[in-house]
């Protein structure tokens, strides 16, 4: 068994580039419904997990030991682009080091917003999603199961300075900087989902009057933030028109903002905030006049403060401990079957050399000894095997096999 990752992230690729390799969650689980199923016939392929945020795209596989499938060609097959100079966008990893990649990247500390809390639930929902499309195997299930646990307790234990926040109250955080006001100012949120509902709670705390829109046929049953108004999403422009600020952060391919639309409507002085991939606005809207759009590329990424580098560190040391158990797990379970053989020989191996001692007992006394002692033996010689295991790193611990199991050949 292998395991494989490849990603593209804000750290080497544009929004423009970015958008082109990113996938809805319908995408998403049409990928994990038909794509993964047929991999698993054709290319060794055990099981996948699609990641595609605002900031990346990854993809985590487990593999046969004979398999190595073009992964970058596997995603342009499925985008329907075809492979090209953007390789080189990409970053590839194997085995551990792609497991403390996602160790990583579930606690924040390869997010744009260091300690940023979003990812995680980003990480469970990808894994729900293909588990429910039962594209996962067992090692990626680990795998995904350890990292969450262990961002949840290094969150529980590490307060990230200037972390734990969303993308939106960044952006603010950004504008604000740069003297934008928000307090009595009027915000349009589009969109209702998880970052819109954030979005809306980051306005709202900044001060602004804040108008969510909604589906008409959700209109009746979804929930806002409390204290936001409500309007059908078909009524955005209209409420546009009077708004001072508007961010959109829908998970729909089709853009929600185009400039034919905003003919007629005073512009000037406008803010837009796109914080979708695939976009939601138009980039031209940015061209128009008085108009300022800012995407999450736009955001000033400050250098790591010496507070954070030592919050970085204590992260890292709970990472590597957590990854330690992974390590032991990955490559110990081809060697767990092994083990249990060798213990059973040894038993048997033990019982030939007490048979003679065990002649002056009846039939039932010599079976009851015989299972006795196999017992016995099978466990102490499985759980010397298993201390060495987890005592010695992994290629002494299958060389060490290796030398027993050829001396009982």
């Amino acid at each position: 068994m292998k395991l494989r990752m490849i990603g593209i992230d804000h750290s080497r690729a544009s929004v423009e580039v970015r958008e082109r390799y990113a996938f809805t969650n319908a995408a998403t689980r049409a990928v994990m419904q038909t794509g993964m199923q047929t991999l698993n016939n054709m290319s060794g392929i055990r099981g996948g997990v699609l990641l595609s945020t605002c900031n990346r795209m990854e993809l985590y596989v487990s593999l046969s030991p004979e398999a190595e499938p073009d992964l970058y060609a596997l995603i342009c097959d499925w985008k329907g682009i075809l492979p090209g100079a953007e390789r080189a966008l990409f970053y590839e990893k194997k085995d551990l080091e792609a497991a403390r990649h996602l160790f990583e990247l579930t606690c924040g500390l390869r997010s744009q917003i260091m300690g940023e809390d979003q990812i995680l639930t980003q990480v469970k929902d990808a894994l729900l999603l293909a588990r429910e499309e039962t594209a996962t195997d067992h090692c990626l299930e680990v795998l995904f199961r350890q990292a969450i646990t262990t961002a949840k307790e290094i969150k529980s234990s590490i307060r990230f300075d200037h972390g734990n926040c969303s993308a939106a109250t960044a952006v603010i955080m950004h504008l604000q900087k740069r003297g934008a006001v928000f307090s009595g100012k009027k915000a349009l949120v589009i969109g209702n989902g998880m970052m819109g509902k954030l979005t809306a709670q980051a306005l709202m705390e900044a001060g602004a009057q804040v108008t969510v829109t909604v589906r008409q046929y959700h209109s009746g049953t979804v929930d806002i933030p409390e204290g936001a108004q409500r309007i059908n999403y078909g009524e955005r422009y209209e409420k546009l028109a009077d708004a001072d600020y508007v961010f959109s952060a829908t998970a729909s391919p089709n853009l929600t903002i185009t400039p034919d639309r905003l003919s007629g409507i005073a512009l000037d002085g406008k803010t837009f905030v796109d914080l979708a991939v695939p976009r939601d606005i138009d980039p031209a809207v940015g061209d128009l006049p008085g108009v300022r759009l800012l995407c999450m590329d736009d955001l000033d990424i400050e250098q790591l403060s010496e507070e954070q580098k030592k919050q970085t560190e204590r992260a890292q040391e709970k990472i590597s401990e957590a990854l330690a158990e992974f390590e032991r797990f990955f490559y110990g379970r081809d060697l767990i079957p092994r083990i249990g053989r060798f213990a059973d020989e040894m038993a048997d191996d033990l019982w030939g050399r007490m048979k003679k001692d065990c002649a002056g007992l009846d039939d039932s006394q010599r079976r009851h000894v015989e299972q006795a002692a196999k017992r016995s033996s099978s466990k102490v010689t499985a759980h010397i095997l298993f201390a060495l295991r987890d005592g010695l790193d992994a290629d002494t611990f299958a060389h060490c096999m290796q030398v027993l199991e050829k001396d009982r050949s």
